[in-house]
C-alpha cells in the first residue's frame, strides 16, 4: 500500500476484497449479501464497486440514480443506502450519464483510477467491504 492509500483507510477496521477473473459469477450478489449480513450483525459498511464492465451494485441496493456529494476540499461523500448510514456505497455507475454508457479504461489507466478512488478520494466513510 502507498502511504496515501495507508492514510485513507487508517479508520478502517477490515477491508474485503470480493475478486474473479471471470465475469457473471456473481461478485456483485456476493458484495451486497455480505454487506447487508454486515450491516445487520451490527457493522457500519461501505462498499466501492469499481466494476467497470457492468456496475449493478447500486441497483441491487436500491439507491440507483443517486447523485454522490462532494466536500468544500473536494473528497466524495458515500451515498448512503439505509437512514442510520450505517450501510454506504460510491460506485463507477454513480458517474455515469446513462447506464449504457461505456468506460474503456484499460491497464495502467484503469490501475491508476481505482487507486486514485481508494487514496484520494473515498475517504469520508471509515468503513469498507
Amino acid at each position: 500500500m502507498t502511504a496515501a492509500t495507508e492514510t485513507v483507510l487508517a479508520g478502517v477496521g477490515h477491508t474485503m476484497l470480493v475478486l474473479s477473473g471471470k465475469g457473471g459469477v456473481g461478485k456483485s450478489t456476493a458484495t451486497v449479501q455480505l454487506a447487508f449480513t454486515l450491516k445487520k450483525a451490527g457493522h457500519r459498511v461501505g462498499v466501492l464497486d469499481i466494476d467497470l464492465c457492468g456496475p449493478s451494485i447500486p441497483r441491487m441496493m436500491g439507491v440507483e440514480g443517486r447523485d454522490v456529494l462532494t466536500t468544500p476540499d473536494g473528497k466524495w461523500v458515500p451515498v448512503y443506502v439505509d437512514e442510520e448510514r450505517r450501510l454506504s456505497v460510491i460506485s463507477i455507475a454513480f458517474f455515469l450519464d446513462s447506464k449504457s454508457d461505456a468506460v474503456i479504461w484499460r491497464g495502467p489507466k484503469k490501475n491508476g483510477k481505482v487507486l486514485y478512488n481508494i487514496s484520494k478520494k473515498y475517504c469520508i466513510c471509515p468503513h469498507s467491504v
